[in-house]
């Protein structure tokens, strides 16, 4: 294999330069490894999708134990998920209480959450990224890999607009689309001060709003926050773990210019 270096691409080819403000989906099905997950990683997501009258479910897989009190980590989860509705028709919250750092992406859970993309009709999937730290994330995210693999190969004729996106918690990810959540900063910080018992152990909402304004970078003085999202196609699923591993890869590639042979 040689390289050769290529001109190097203009910043908004390999960088979003704009941010949507509502995803353009019919159904939106999230997994979130532990209670909170879902409100720090896509909040400003899901506040727009139920502002838009799009169905929200979330699946919480792990009971969160390691990190508190399972029955009071759910309790926080489904306060908060009232409060990001704000009045509105809420998002279906179902918990599948793993116990936290355990969770395998093996045959069992890959069924599971196929069944739930079936259910849910969702044809927007977010989990989070293959660049998260802690192992029950990454599992997730390698999960619901193959999940959605398994959920939208044989729909694609129908649904062609299946997407599976990736967001971050604990570790920026390399996005491909940013969403503006300026207009509901206010409900993502409300929904995040749910989760008492995890604030008293660090200020993990700080983090998540310095991440969220951090993300605002490239979108101009009337975005302060943003959340960002890599998604998957309908090639890339087609083409299962490898195939969305690879888009990744190219990605990288695409940024320094490169052709390889």
């Amino acid at each position: 294999m040689s390289d050769s270096i290529a001109r190097f691409p203009a910043e908004p080819s390999i960088y979003p330069y704009s941010a949507v403000r509502v995803l353009p989906a019919s159904s939106l099905l999230v997994f979130a490894p532990h209670p909170d997950d879902e409100i720090f990683g896509c909040g400003g997501v899901l506040a727009l999708a139920l502002d838009a009258g799009t169905p929200v479910h979330i699946v919480v897989v792990t009971d969160g134990g390691q990190g508190g009190d399972p029955v009071r980590r759910e309790q926080e989860s489904r306060v908060a998920a009232q409060v990001l509705a704000a009045g509105a028709a809420g998002a279906h919250i179902e918990f599948w209480r793993q116990p936290d750092r355990t969770v395998l992406p093996n045959a069992q859970l890959v069924e599971r959450m196929s069944a739930a993309m079936a259910a849910s009709q969702a044809d927007w999937v977010l989990a989070p990224s293959p660049f998260e730290i802690h192992p029950d994330h990454r599992a997730v995210c390698l999960a619901a890999c193959l999940a959605a693999h398994l959920a939208f190969t044989s729909s694609f004729a129908t649904q062609p607009q299946a997407r599976l996106a990736f967001y971050e918690v604990g570790h920026p990810l390399l996005p491909n689309l940013l969403v503006d959540i300026t207009p509901v900063l206010a409900r993502k910080s409300a929904a995040m001060a749910c989760f008492e018992s995890q604030l008293q152990v660090q200020r993990y909402d700080q983090h998540v709003l310095g991440l969220n304004r951090f993300r605002s970078y490239t979108l101009g003085p009337s975005v302060t926050h943003a959340e960002a999202l890599h998604v998957v196609g309908a090639a890339e699923l087609a083409g299962g773990v490898a195939g969305i591993v690879g888009r990744i890869h190219n990605q990288v590639v695409e940024r320094l210019g490169l052709v390889l042979d």
